[in-house]
């Protein structure tokens, strides 16, 4: 009791007012008994299991007793009536804890039962894809960009192919078809002036 009754005085003036329980208990972590004046062995601050399970049976009862209920539930544990409604706190603040943890869990729970069915649908259009990459040889021509022929012979509004391959030139004009009778009457016109002319000049 000395050694504790020292330290709580010590921490009591570097903190400037009286400590409470939880300041005491902090204390004697910090400091505990050395063996020449302690054999180890840890001191019990528990309740009796009778006053405990008084009091578990009123927490499921009400959580929050009033204070002429604390004073009934002190009177009926022997304990004191500080004692009766930090274990109630206390027991509150465990609760809250665990529900904490559980709801936590159940989400986590949740989100990873919804993230194998996204990543289960992703894998199988990874495979859908992979399956039609491998359908198709490397080595062959798209089927989505047609060539030139294939979109000429698919657009009558386009000019053929072979149209395109050749310069228009006097050459590639048409000439509408004749008789053979015309086709001679006209290289006659043409040639008898030509004749003439030729023996003007010989002469």
């Amino acid at each position: 009791q000395l050694w504790l009754k020292a330290h709580y005085i010590e921490a009591e003036k570097l903190r400037g007012r009286p400590l409470g329980a939880v300041g005491k208990y902090r204390v004697r972590r910090k400091f505990p008994l050395p063996r020449s004046i302690w054999d180890g062995e840890e001191t019990s601050y528990c309740f009796k299991e009778k006053s405990r399970s008084v009091l578990r049976e009123w927490y499921a009862h009400n959580p929050y007793p009033s204070p002429r209920e604390k004073r009934e539930l002190a009177e009926a544990t022997g304990l004191t009536t500080t004692q009766v409604s930090n274990w109630f706190k206390n027991r509150r603040q465990r609760d809250r804890a665990a529900e904490a943890k559980e709801r936590e869990n159940n989400e986590n729970s949740n989100s990873n039962s919804h993230n194998p069915l996204s990543a289960s649908m992703n894998g199988n259009k990874t495979v859908l894809g992979s399956s039609e990459d491998e359908k198709t040889p490397s080595g062959t021509p798209d089927h989505t960009s047609s060539s030139p022929a294939l979109l000429l012979s698919s657009n009558p509004g386009l000019q053929p192919l072979h149209g395109l391959g050749h310069p228009q030139g006097p050459s590639a004009i048409p000439v509408p078809s004749a008789d053979p009778m015309h086709h001679h009457s006209l290289q006659d016109s043409i040639l008898n002036p030509m004749s003439s002319n030729l023996v003007d000049l010989g002469s």
